[in-house]
C-alpha cells in the first residue's frame, strides 16, 4: 500500500530523524511503499532566491569588512546541517518539501497515497506545528477510500494546549481516522476527553528496531569509537548542568563526552571557522550509545536509546520540552527512579543497577502489541 507519513520536519534533531527512519523501515518491512511527506519547519517559508542572495551578501560584507558578527547565511546553515541531511538522503524516502497548503495538495495529488500514518514525536503539539490541521489530515478529509492511522502520536505534555477552535476542528478530523495510537499513556485520556476518540498506547517507533539494526547504520557510516565512557546528551545546557557533569566525572571516575558541534551559535564572527559549527551525523550519536558505560541526559530519545542499548542512564526532567513523555516511558519500564531532579545528583547512588532482563521482556511484549496495531489497521 502506498503510504505517506506525516511527522515533525526532518532537520537536525536526532530523535526526530531516527523515529522517522524506524517507522518508515517498519512499514516497508510490512510490505508497504512509504514516503515521508517533507514539511517545512515552523518558521521556515519559501523566500525569493534573489532576496536570499542579497541578504547573504549583506551578512558576508558586514562580517568581513565591518568586523560585525552576523547570523549565518543560507549556505553556511546548509553546511552545518550537511551530515544530518546526508543521513536523510541515504536512509529516508521523502517527497518534495512543501511550504504551504497549495504545495501539499500538489504533492498529495502527485503521489496518490492510499494511506496516511501520522506520527511519531510531538506531532500533535500545536506549538511545534506550522499547521496543526495538516497533522490531522485535513487535506484528505473528503477522500472516503483513504486509510488514516495515527502511530505513537504525541501531545508532549499531559495538559491540553489546543485553542477552542483547534479543539473543535481537530476533534472532527480525528474522528475520521481508522485508528489512533499515542506514545504516552496520558494521550489516551486527552484523545477521549478533547478529541472524542479512543486511542491505544504503543511503543516509540525507534524501539521497533533492534540495537543491531542501528549499529549497522553506524558501521556503514564508518563511525569511530567515542572518546569517553560517560555520554552526556543535553539539549538545554546551563552552568548547573556543566557543574553536574564535572561532578559525575569525579564520582564515576569516567571521562565524559558529547556528540555536539564545538560551537552551537548561529552567529558568526569574521574569523570563525564554519567547521566548528557542523552538527555531527545521527550515526555518530548512535555510536555514542554503543560506546558509553553510562548516559546522562535531558532528552526523551536519550532515554529511549539508553534502553535500546541497555545502558544505565540518569535523566533530568525537561519541563519546557514536556515531562509527560518521560513519566510515561519510565513508568512503562518500571524505571521511574531514573528520572531525578538535578539537585538530587549528589545524594543519588549512581551505580544503582537496572534489571535489563525485565526491561527487555517488557520491550519485546510492547513491540509485539505495537506491530499488531500496525498490521491490523494498515
Amino acid at each position: 500500500m502506498k503510504t505517506g507519513i506525516i511527522t515533525q520536519p526532518l532537520h537536525t534533531n536526532y530523535g526526530g530523524l531516527l523515529q522517522n527512519y524506524a517507522l518508515q523501515k517498519t512499514l516497508r518491512d510490512c510490505g508497504h511503499e512509504v514516503y515521508t511527506i517533507n514539511k517545512r519547519k515552523l518558521r521556515e517559508c519559501r523566500k525569493p532566491v534573489i532576496k536570499t542572495l542579497l541578504k547573504d551578501c549583506a551578512r558576508i560584507i558586514a562580517r568581513r569588512l565591518l568586523n560585525k558578527a552576523t547570523s549565518m547565511t543560507s549556505g553556511e546553515i546548509a553546511t552545518i546541517q550537511r551530515p544530518c541531511q546526508k543521513f536523510v538522503d541515504n536512509n529516508i524516502t521523502t517527497t518534495k518539501k512543501y511550504h504551504n497548503d497549495k504545495e501539499l495538495t500538489e504533492i498529495v495529488n502527485r503521489h496518490k497515497f492510499e494511506a496516511y500514518v501520522v506520527g511519531s514525536d510531538q506531532v500533535w503539539r500545536p506549538r511545534y506545528s506550522a499547521n496543526i490541521y495538516n497533522d490531522f489530515l485535513d487535506f484528505c478529509q473528503a477522500e472516503n477510500n483513504i486509510k488514516r492511522i495515527a502511530y505513537a502520536a504525541s501531545f508532549g505534555v499531559d495538559e491540553w494546549e489546543f485553542t477552542p477552535r483547534e479543539t473543535t476542528e481537530c476533534s472532527r478530523l480525528a474522528q475520521l481516522f481508522d485508528a489512533i495510537s499515542v506514545r504516552e499513556e496520558s494521550g489516551i485520556e486527552l484523545c477521549r476527553k478533547h478529541l472524542k476518540t479512543e486511542a491505544q498506547q504503543v511503543i516509540d517507533p525507534t524501539m521497533l528496531l533492534s540495537k543491531e539494526t542501528y549499529m549497522e547504520l553506524a558501521q556503514q557510516a564508518g563511525e569511530e569509537k567515542s572518546s569517553g565512557e560517560l555520554f552526556c546528551y543535553i539539549l538545554d545546557g546551563n552552568d548547573s548542568i556543566t557543574h553536574t557533569i564535572d561532578l559525575l566525572e569525579e564520582r564515576l571516575s569516567m571521562k565524559s563526552f558529547q556528540v555536539t558541534p564545538k560551537k552551537k551559535s548561529r552567529i558568526l564572527k569574521r574569523n570563525d571557522r564554519i567547521e566548528d559549527y557542523i552538527i555531527p551525523a545521527p550515526t555518530k550519536w548512535i555510536q555514542a550509545f554503543n560506546d558509553a558505560k553510562i548516559v546522562f541526559t535531558d532528552s526523551f530519545h536519550g532515554c529511549v536509546f539508553s534502553i535500546i542499548f541497555n545502558k544505565p542512564f540518569w535523566v533530568i526532567g525537561n519541563n519546557e520540552r514536556g515531562n509527560a513523555r518521560f513519566h510515561s516511558l519510565l513508568t512503562k519500564f518500571n524505571l521511574k527512579e531514573r528520572l531525578i531532579d538535578i539537585k538530587e545528583i549528589e545524594s543519588t547512588d549512581l551505580n544503582t543497577p537496572i534489571d535489563w532482563e525485565r526491561v527487555n521482556t517488557i520491550k519485546e511484549e510492547w513491540k509485539r502489541e505495537s506491530l499488531n496495531f500496525i498490521k491490523k489497521y494498515l
